[in-house]
């Protein structure tokens, strides 16, 4: 039986494109392990509408949110709402799910959680991403500065498909940010400057996972 999982990209401001280009990374690693179904809800299709359609219809054992995101709420497209404390946390009951978004596993991770969710990993303070503004898919994908902050990111998702568990997956990233922020702050290039190593650091520790840890995809 494939695994599926389903993940939002609206793509309509500069971070949530940088989310989106580096999302393909990981639609080319669903295309490799072949064992696992991917619907990515791109631009005006990431929408609430849209997202619990697809969730009642295919039952994802994943849930990716790539948008912006407070301690109560997680936005796609035009920052509509798409998930909110209080309002419709139940549509994540026996998934594990992964929000990039800021300040996501304050309030709503741990509500998703009491609502029968398996697994939650979010970020409890603001998502940092430091770019070079780059404007094209391609540019955006081979940005030398937001790897830092995205491939960490991402190897929980990368960890997970390829059969590891939630804590696996979560030291997984955790072990890359320090390697990448070793980097930062040892690096002579004077792009490497302080104030990204101090977001990438903030990323580092605000990084949580709730719930189940031994739970897979």
């Amino acid at each position: 039986m494939p695994k599926v999982i389903i993940a939002t990209n609206p793509s309509d401001d500069k971070p949530t494109e940088y989310l989106a280009s580096w999302f393909k990374k990981i639609i080319t690693l669903v295309g490799i392990t072949k064992d696992t179904i991917l619907f990515d809800l791109k631009k005006e299709n990431a929408n609430r509408e849209e997202l619990t359609r697809i969730i009642e219809k295919e039952k994802p054992r994943g849930v990716i949110l790539n948008g912006h995101g407070n301690s109560k709420c997680i936005t796609g497209f035009s920052q509509q709402p798409l998930v909110e404390c209080d309002v419709n946390e139940e549509i994540l009951k026996g998934t594990v799910a992964h929000f990039m978004a800021c300040d996501s596993a304050i309030e709503l991770g741990p509500k998703i959680i009491d609502a029968g969710a398996i697994s939650f990993i979010g970020y409890k303070e603001k998502l940092h991403l430091v770019h070079l503004n780059k404007q094209t898919e391609d540019d955006q994908m081979n940005d030398p500065m937001i790897r830092f902050f995205l491939d960490p990111a991402y190897e929980v998702i990368k960890s997970l498909i390829s059969g590891k568990t939630v804590k696996e997956a979560y030291v997984d990233s955790q072990n890359m940010y320090r390697e990448n922020l070793l980097t930062l702050i040892t690096s002579t290039n004077p792009d490497y400057n302080t104030l990204a190593a101090g977001r990438l650091y903030a990323n580092l520790t605000n990084q949580v996972y709730l719930g189940d840890g031994d739970a897979r995809l």
